[in-house]
């Protein structure tokens, strides 16, 4: 019997084919999803670190500019200094350009585009836009155009609602001997009553004509209003009457004026400017 145990061959199991072709799936399968998953992992982190890092350069960014925003600072080289209106406006006295203004600027035309331009004019008090100029009801205003002329024509729109309001339209002329002063002012002030053209010197004051003639407009609108300065005379429109002509003042005949508006605490607004002259 041992001999008959021993020549028996030994029993082995074998391995269904079908089996390892199903291990060979899953295992396939596990990596392609594992590399799909890799994938779209990546693109989103690669999302979200953009996300995260772009606004912190637009904060920086932004923090940088509002700082050189807050640092810089925009000199006027025509408007006055506090200290100059507060002196000349107290005593209603006329603002002159600054001399270095007037040689520095491009001042060789003699019309203007944009006549309400700020920078065109030494101002205290008047609102600027592009068009036209304002002055409050409880302020002194007055603002001088930088550009000297030796004849000029001005015209200009004064808004009305009833009443012509009160103003003044000079001319200046600077006295060489003291720039910063006025040697003689051609004062025409208008009002709903008349208008009244006047020589200021720096001792005296003379009438040159008064013309009463009633001002008041029916109807809000706008009044046109033309002044022509030829160095030897004056001659003064409103609407398309003639209001009046005199003789300009002999100290401003063949010199320089600075057109001048003067409003003392009373609205005025102008529009349609047009300046010509020589």
């Amino acid at each position: 019997m041992h001999e008959d145990f021993e020549s028996t061959p030994p029993k082995t199991r074998r391995v269904k084919p079908g089996l390892i072709l199903f291990l060979c799936i899953v295992l396939v399968s596990g990596l392609f999803i594992y590399r799909i998953q890799r994938r779209h992992q990546q693109p989103e982190q690669t999302t979200v670190t953009k996300q995260t890092v772009e606004p912190q350069l637009t904060v920086e960014d932004s923090t940088e500019e509002g700082a050189e925003e807050k640092t810089t600072s925009i000199e006027d080289p025509v408007t006055p200094s506090a200290e100059t209106v507060l002196t000349q406006t107290a005593h209603r006295q006329p603002l002159l350009p600054d001399e270095e203004t007037v040689k520095q600027g491009e001042l060789d035309s003699t019309s203007w585009q944009n006549p309400f331009d700020r920078l065109l004019w030494k101002n205290s008090g008047w609102k600027f836009t592009d068009d036209g100029m304002e002055s409050p009801a409880d302020q002194f205003c007055i603002a001088t155009f930088i550009r000297p002329y030796k004849k000029i024509s001005v015209s200009f729109r004064v808004d009305v609602k009833q009443a012509f309001p009160d103003f003044e339209l000079q001319l200046l002329t600077r006295d060489p001997a003291q720039p910063d002063l006025v040697l003689v002012a051609s004062q025409i002030h208008f009002q709903n009553t008349g208008v009244t053209v006047t020589a200021s010197g720096q001792k005296t004051k003379t009438e040159l004509k008064s013309v009463k003639v009633d001002l008041q407009q029916s109807q809000p609108g706008s009044v046109p209003v033309r002044l022509v300065g030829t160095g030897n005379r004056f001659v003064i429109s409103i609407g398309r009457r003639r209001i009046l002509t005199c003789a300009q003042p002999a100290t401003q005949s063949g010199k320089e004026c600075y057109l001048c508006f003067m409003a003392d605490k009373q609205p005025v607004r102008i529009t349609a400017l047009r300046l010509e002259g020589e």
